[in-house]
């Protein structure tokens, strides 16, 4: 009996909130520009639409790509002692030497991709740019050229990313 006697109340002063308010509200019905085509990703340019990337366009692309690639090659170097380090350290309790030399050495691998993390960044910049420039209506085809760039440093990126995941799961 107790229980009703505040449940009541409770229950209608939850439901009273739901009462309609008075005031101005934005309508919920679908506006114009909904009912267009979503924006896609930019269509791969003809051959004719193709030139070339602007010369600083393409510096700053291609210098992002040697970077990415400079640093993918020293985090291959590196990986297979990072590799046998840990492999040395599995099952050891934390703070052991075995585990603090694994961890310094999964931190010196972290540190050797940093460059081509940096890389991805400055290409996704270059990349957003550019497109802003495209629908802008400047001429087409470079943001294509640079997605294929982009596609190879993130390739790079995610496999070392990958790398990191599985090394980090075995001295855990």
């Amino acid at each position: 009996m107790k229980l009703s006697t505040f449940l009541v109340p409770a229950l209608g002063l939850s439901l009273s909130a739901c009462a309609m308010q008075s005031g101005d509200f934005p309508s919920l019905s679908k506006r114009a520009y909904e009912d267009g085509t979503a924006i896609d990703e930019p269509v791969a340019p003809s051959a004719q639409e193709i030139d070339a990337l602007p010369a600083a366009l393409k510096k700053a692309v291609d210098a992002a790509v040697r970077q990415s690639n400079a640093a993918h090659q020293v985090f291959l170097a590196d990986l297979p002692k990072v590799k046998q380090t840990i492999s040395a350290a599995r099952g050891a309790s934390p703070s052991s030497e075995s585990w603090v030399v694994a961890q310094m050495q999964l931190s010196s691998l972290e540190m050797d991709r940093s460059p081509s993390i940096s890389a991805l960044a400055d290409i996704d910049s270059l990349y957003m740019q550019r497109l802003d420039q495209e629908f802008a209506g400047e001429e087409k085809g470079a943001a294509a050229l640079i997605a294929k760039s982009r596609q190879q440093i993130e390739a790079q990126v995610s496999l070392q990313q990958d790398e990191i995941e599985k090394l980090k799961s075995r001295i855990r």
